[in-house]
């Protein structure tokens, strides 16, 4: 194997987050000295982002199915002659697949019936829970904040401050970019313990400044600063998000 192969090997798996941490502060160091590792890291990230929206998902579970199937009462039935058989098996197929859509889009097909565009709450949910079903959570490995905030300049209309707070037991692991109101946003994405917490940040708008609600199991915290509004996500009970919450605040006000 050549030094190059390896290289690339190495730039593959650091962008898939397969690199040990130690490896991942070696490859940052390397990207920041080699300016042409830089942009080939830049075109493998696209091309990963192009194929993530290109081939399908992993396939649902079958205690998926069971779940279902028991909730529209579906029995399956020999076939018969006539094909009536066949005509309830594709029904159901149909409302099966249906329901998996909801379920892994956090209630897309329900919306787009009635017509209405999700929340910001509904969407940075979504895309939190979109994460965790992801090989990765993020778009970009790495706990160095000067690293993670200008990889965001160009791919979105803001470049949020994202300070690591390992030392407190809150690391920075990555970012990402998800998709609010039909923009592109970037999301900061850090990790306590095995729990992920997700970090949108967008562009503030009317409404109360701070809030707290629970969905399928997260907690979903916002808050603005100046004219920009942080939502938090994550499965954290809701002390330690605080928590992480009031670390977050003093060091981006501090970075400020």
């Amino acid at each position: 194997m050549t030094g190059d192969d390896e290289t690339l090997l190495l730039l593959s798996a650091y962008i898939d987050g397969e690199l040990s941490p130690g490896e991942v502060l070696a490859m940052e160091r390397r990207l920041a000295a080699e300016p042409e590792l830089r942009a080939t890291a830049d075109r493998l990230r696209d091309l990963s982002a192009s194929l993530r929206e290109t081939l399908p998902g992993a396939p649902a579970p079958e205690s998926l199915r069971g779940r279902v199937v028991q909730t529209i009462g579906f029995v399956d039935a020999a076939p018969d002659r006539n094909g009536s058989g066949s005509w309830r098996a594709l029904a159901a197929t149909l409302v099966f697949g249906i329901a998996v859509g909801a379920a892994i889009g956090g209630g897309a097909v329900y919306r787009d019936q009635q017509g209405a565009a999700p929340t910001t709450s509904e969407a940075v949910l979504a895309s939190h829970l979109r994460g965790l079903a992801a090989p990765q959570p993020f778009d970009i490995a790495s706990s160095d904040g000067h690293v993670v905030k200008p990889w965001f300049n160009g791919r979105t209309l803001l470049a949020p401050d994202a300070p690591d707070l390992a030392d407190q037991g809150f690391p920075l692991i990555g970012g990402r970019i998800d998709i609010v109101a039909g923009k592109p946003v970037p999301t900061l994405v850090y990790r306590h313990d095995r729990h992920v917490i997700s970090v949108t940040v967008v562009p503030a708008t009317a409404g109360p400044p701070e809030g707290e609600e629970r969905r399928d199991g997260s907690t979903i915290l916002r808050w603005n600063a100046g004219d920009l509004t942080y939502w938090v996500v994550s499965d954290l009970n809701a002390r330690a998000l605080r928590s992480f919450i009031d670390l977050f605040q003093s060091r981006t006000t501090r970075q400020g």
